[in-house]
């Protein structure tokens, strides 16, 4: 798999991978997770939510986790996703990188 080959992400794509990054969590979890740390406006509502999870397990960039009490479908990333969330975090920093000499002047 070439992680490059989606990009780029969108920016919920990205805090949903960067969130599963630091650990397993289920639907709500990552609504509130992603909502306590985009300071870019980033929110999940649950339908665009679902929908996201499955394509990113189509993808293979997650995969659900067995709960025993079956009341939470818990989700973790893979090292597909990671590869991805890596090769993404990359791309940003260089475009940064390339755009920020064009304010560096100004004062």
């Amino acid at each position: 798999m070439d992680p490059t080959e989606h990009l780029p992400l969108s920016p919920r794509d990205l805090m949903i991978l960067a969130v599963l990054a630091e650990g397993p969590n289920h639907g709500y979890g990552l609504i509130k997770a992603v909502e306590a740390r985009s300071r870019s406006g980033v929110l999940l509502d649950p339908a665009n939510l679902y929908r996201t999870l499955r394509r990113m397990r189509s993808l293979a960039w997650i995969e659900d986790l067995d709960d025993e009490a079956g009341r939470r479908r818990t989700h973790r990333i893979t090292r597909e996703g990671r590869a991805v969330l890596k090769a993404e975090l990359g791309r940003l920093e260089r475009l940064l990188a390339d755009a920020r000499p064009a304010v560096a002047g100004e004062g």
